[in-house]
């Protein structure tokens, strides 16, 4: 797709996806300074091949990032959003989100270095999420999240000044963290405004 038409494309894409999220204000509100590694974009390229939903995402967003570099999370985000969509639907967008965390987990943990990382922790759901928190402060450089464990099998994770949907894409990864293991968890997110909120977990 010539270079024009596909930013088109790309724009009607998220301005269709915009109807259904606070996508468009969310980005106006990111700091410049806020970025994430490829990684990240890599990991909504996975969910979508295995639903067999990549071809169209490919064509909107034919740029390829190196894992281990830094880049804007704002455009992370408009691919989230828009890889949600294709998906779910542009109505059911955090459904589609919420599965691209999940699967994102699950793919990770099928990997030589997750199912490594997995024999280390011994399928420990403390120590995971404990690894987690420490795996994000090596990939994304701002906000912060802090994890409290207030009974013996409950984890409370706080966030603040975390861009990414707390109650969708960030709430799949917690589940599929857990689906990983073969731990039945109850989630659920709680939002103080739309960058701030936690996460708490029932095992």
């Amino acid at each position: 797709m010539p270079y024009d038409a596909c930013m088109d494309a790309r724009e009607a894409a998220l301005a269709e996806v915009s109807r259904h999220c606070d996508v468009i204000e969310r980005l106006s509100l990111i700091p410049p300074s806020a970025k994430g590694r490829g990684l990240y974009f890599r990991s909504i390229e996975t969910a979508l091949t295995r639903a067999g939903r990549i071809e169209r995402y490919r064509a909107l967003f034919p740029e390829r990032f190196a894992a281990v570099l830094w880049h804007p999370i704002g455009d992370f985000l408009v691919r989230l959003v828009v890889g949600g969509a294709l998906l779910a639907t542009p109505e059911r967008v955090h459904e589609g989100m919420f599965e691209i965390g999940r699967r994102n987990a699950v793919v990770f943990a099928e990997s030589l270095l997750g199912r490594t990382l997995l024999r280390l922790l011994s399928h420990d759901p403390k120590r995971l999420l404990q690894q987690a928190a420490a795996g994000r402060r090596q990939s994304l450089n701002y906000g912060r999240w802090t994890l409290e464990f207030p009974e013996a099998r409950t984890a409370v994770m706080t966030m603040d000044e975390e861009y990414l949907y707390i109650e969708s894409f960030l709430l799949g990864a917690a589940q599929g963290t857990f689906d990983a293991v073969g731990v039945p968890v109850r989630a659920e997110a709680k939002l103080e405004d739309r960058f701030r909120g936690r996460h708490i977990l029932v095992w």
